[in-house]
């Protein structure tokens, strides 16, 4: 795997990529974190003939983080979309999760013959996000304290040895850096008072059968309750929502070789 820098409509951001030939698959972060949570996967699938992407999202990671820059999700799908631009894809298969899913929904609903598939893990996005809900979400990623990032990732994984202290250390770094709390803020500010505006339920039910659609759940998700996944499975006529065993809101760093079997299944029952 390599990682490169790339500069989309002047905002830098850092690229992930593994393979250089075959089918494009473009994976987006969820909120407070960036690209590096895929690379396990972007490695896997780049082994297995795809060319795998991931990219830190503005106002993450080691991209830039611009005062006044757009962080509500139609924005960022917009960036999402010049990555892919910059890159050179024509098609892609997205991955998105939590608010990344939210985003990865918005970019194919944008451009959807530029969607090979989209695949939402445990995504924001689809159902109201209660008052309550967003406050909480406001208040965490703002705290970019250790304490605070530990608790986040104590919630995030399942098995708490995910939450190495060098990640806890990391995340606080990257996260309390110049212009991230500004960036994440915004965010949070979007999570109480933009998202419910944007949800995409309907939209997604709408555009059925212009591209394969599936959604993962993780079985012991803290973040985003696997009812709201088995609402949003129904409503949007997918069947029983696929869940998968042991893992919380990022099965694809607690398990990543059974989280690409999966993405694999639905990429060839998709083609």
């Amino acid at each position: 795997m390599m990682q490169f820098p790339l500069t989309v409509g002047g905002v830098s951001t850092r690229v992930l990529a593994a393979g250089h030939t075959g089918p494009a698959v473009v994976f987006v972060h969820g909120l407070s974190t960036r690209a590096d949570r895929w690379a396990a996967v972007v490695a896997r699938l780049g082994e297995r003939g795809f060319r795998a992407i991931a990219f830190d999202l503005p106002g993450h990671g080691l991209a830039a983080k611009p005062a006044g820059f757009d962080y509500r999700s139609p924005a960022l799908a917009r960036f999402c979309l010049g990555v892919l631009d910059a890159l050179g894809i024509e098609r892609a298969h997205l991955v998105g999760t939590s608010l990344g899913g939210h985003i990865a929904a918005l970019a194919a609903l944008a451009e959807p013959a530029r969607c090979a598939s989209l695949y939402l893990v445990a995504p924001l996005g689809l159902a109201p996000l209660s008052a309550e809900a967003g406050e909480a979400i406001r208040r965490g990623v703002r705290n970019v304290s250790v304490d605070g990032v530990q608790q986040k990732l104590r919630n995030v994984f399942v098995d708490p040895a995910f939450a190495t202290e060098d990640l806890v250390v990391e995340e606080s770094r990257i996260n309390g850096s110049a212009g991230a709390v500004e960036a994440l803020s915004a965010l949070g500010d979007y999570m109480v008072d933009g998202l419910n505006g944007d949800l995409v339920t309907d939209e997604l039910a709408q555009a059925a059968g212009r591209w394969p659609l599936g959604l993962l759940w993780g079985e012991q998700d803290r973040m985003v309750a696997v009812e709201v996944g088995q609402a949003a499975a129904e409503a949007l006529g997918l069947g029983p929502l696929d869940v998968m065993p042991g893992v919380g809101h990022a099965p694809y760093v607690e398990q990543p070789d059974a989280f690409v079997e999966r993405w694999l299944a639905f990429a060839r029952e998709a083609a």
